[in-house]
């Protein structure tokens, strides 16, 4: 599991998930900060990366757009900080390593709150 941290989303998210071993990168660290959702995910795929984001509505649509893709983590909550964010990615990557042997492909994961979450595939099987 690879993990690419939108832009709208603290950087600190993809050092804290690499000192859990988790390789994760910021977009703003990686040439990223201001481009378009297309390009963001464009470069998830290209590096086999889960996209983290609160920007939901975007990167389902562009999931739904593809025959395959290596899987969305979208936060539900806007206005969160650094450290709640956090334990929502985490909860995320908790979850996922429990219900899916961290295969994300064609999945989307939202999360909202350190509790509710929903699994989408997209697209449909």
């Amino acid at each position: 599991m690879r993990l690419l941290i939108d832009e709208n989303l603290s950087p600190r998210l993809a050092r804290w998930a690499c000192d859990m071993g988790i390789p994760a990168e910021a977009a703003v660290h990686v040439g990223l900060a201001g481009a378009a959702d297309e390009d963001v995910f464009a470069h998830a795929m290209a590096r086999d990366q889960i996209v983290v984001t609160v920007n939901v509505g975007d990167f389902m649509r562009l999931a739904a757009a593809i025959e395959v893709h290596p899987g969305v983590i979208a936060l539900r909550e806007a206005g969160l900080n650094a450290e709640e964010q956090w334990l929502r990615v985490q909860s995320a990557l908790q979850l996922i390593k429990q219900s899916c042997d961290p295969d994300m492909v064609n999945r989307v994961l939202e999360v909202q709150s350190d509790v509710v979450v929903r699994w989408h595939e997209i697209p449909a099987s």
